[in-house]
């Protein structure tokens, strides 16, 4: 395990939460540490050196993003126990003072398996903080237990506090699904048929988790799909196979611009749920958290029916090209400036190893966000200066935009003759612009969410080598 001064540095930094609701920075960084370190051990000597420059800049940016919270009086508990049941009372009621000073007594006096086991129920159906804190309680415990201090925590906790209301609650009551079973039963058959026969309901109209995650509740796609095998005889290993292969699938072979975002939670999420089971949360609550999560990106975004998650569909070749090795993927990925990457390639090399039928399949969808990601990073680039000049030339003050703006854009880009492949990637990186904009409070709304956009032949949808 390798743990220095800068990684120690970071974690006692990176654990003072700051006083501002988070944006996706903020909120992504404990868990970005997580993932760096936890690729660590995987990259070679360089990449190591390239991951740790990397952490000393997410710091850097962390405590630039605003001040710390201002420390309360310190608190007693009792023991452990008293002091997590105190955190999730406060959770519910949305206190988030009373949830860091719960916090900092637990995180100081307990191993990251003990506040694992204690937290673990309370925060598990929350989609508050992206429902993000089960990633943080899967990692202190599976890369950093003893090395990191579980006082990392103390940010997305806070954050769960901030909508305490934003729960999964479709599981509950298992006298509501039986009918809702045994109707779903007689039509899916096995679990991957029930996931496979999701319905593509499209974006709810934002792609951030609560709306994702309550369109899937709310529609009963995700009752239909998992309320048989809560009902039967799956356990939590039979479901961490399908659903952590379904998600490797869609970001294979579905549609991929939603590679840096949707398919990459489809793993990250479930995968995290998944191991707190057995573990201070009953199996069928995991199962039926992790499902709905992997059901609402699929009812979102998939564009493709999902295929064979067989054995043997993971044992076809994934590419005739030279797969890059696992210190390349995690080398890169641990020194990149994305943390969706990082914690993605970590969750990819930790199913290949639990799951070594589809191995190839992971590390290919691994090594695939990594193209996407480096390819795409410099066309973003390019493509958000285009748009920039555009709008200067005709006086537009970007963050003032409306939607009719960027159709007026669409249309001067048809104009130049621009070919639609390349008006729909300007398009896209426009409409991901607003999105972060839009999340990071800095636009009341994005006006890019409807535009129009020119089709593009399938067959040209993933050509990111060319």
């Amino acid at each position: 395990m390798i743990v220095n001064h800068v990684i120690h540095e970071a974690a006692a930094r990176l654990s003072v939460p700051r006083a501002a609701p988070a944006d996706s920075f903020v909120l992504h960084a404990p868990l970005e540490l997580l993932g760096r370190f936890g690729l660590l051990e995987y990259a070679d000597s360089g990449g190591r050196r390239r991951i740790l420059s990397e952490i000393t800049t997410l710091v850097e940016h962390f405590e630039a993003a605003g001040p710390p919270v201002e420390p309360g009086a310190p608190e007693q508990f009792t023991d452990p126990s008293t002091a997590a049941a105190a955190l999730d009372q406060r959770l519910r009621a949305g206190d988030l003072e009373g949830v860091d000073s719960a916090a900092i007594w637990l995180t100081d006096r307990c191993t990251n398996q003990e506040v694992r086991h204690l937290l673990a129920e309370a925060i598990v159906d929350s989609l508050a903080a992206a429902g993000h804190a089960p990633i943080a309680l899967h990692l202190l415990a599976r890369v950093a237990d003893g090395a990191l201090p579980a006082s990392l925590l103390r940010g997305p906790l806070r954050e769960l506090a901030r909508h305490p209301e934003w729960r999964l609650t479709w599981f509950r009551s298992p006298a509501d699904l039986a009918p809702v079973a045994r109707e779903s039963a007689t039509v899916t058959g096995s679990f991957a048929d029930a996931i496979r026969a999701v319905p593509m309901l499209g974006r709810p109209g934002s792609d951030f988790i609560f709306p994702l995650m309550s369109q899937a509740e709310g529609s009963g796609a995700a009752a239909a799909a998992i309320a048989p095998a809560l009902t039967g005889s799956l356990d939590v290993v039979s479901a961490r196979v399908v659903l952590q292969r379904a998600a490797a699938w869609s970001m294979l072979n579905d549609d991929p611009t939603q590679a840096p975002y949707g398919w990459s939670h489809a793993l990250t999420m479930p995968q995290a749920v998944l191991s707190l089971a057995g573990d201070g949360v009953d199996q069928r609550t995991a199962i039926a958290v992790a499902a709905t999560f992997l059901v609402g990106f699929r009812a979102a975004h998939g564009a493709v029916q999902l295929g064979p998650i067989d054995d043997a569909a993971g044992q076809r070749a994934v590419s005739a090209r030279q797969m890059p090795s696992i210190a390349d993927l995690a080398g890169y990925a641990g020194a990149h400036e994305d943390a969706h990457l990082v914690k993605y390639t970590l969750a990819c090399l930790h199913a290949g190893e639990a799951d070594p039928a589809w191995r190839e399949q992971y590390l290919a969808a691994a090594a695939f966000l990594s193209r996407y990601s480096g390819r795409t990073l410099d066309a973003y680039r390019h493509d958000l200066l285009s748009f920039f000049a555009w709008a200067d030339s005709v006086d537009l003050d970007v963050v003032q935009a409306i939607a009719p703006d960027i159709e007026i854009y669409r249309q001067h880009m048809e104009h130049r003759g621009l070919a639609p492949s390349t008006i729909d990637r300007r398009l896209s990186t426009v409409c991901g612009y607003y999105k972060f904009a839009h999340s990071d409070g800095r636009i009341a709304s994005n006006p890019a969410h409807d535009i129009r956009r020119p089709q593009v032949l399938a067959s040209n949808q993933r050509r990111l080598d060319h």
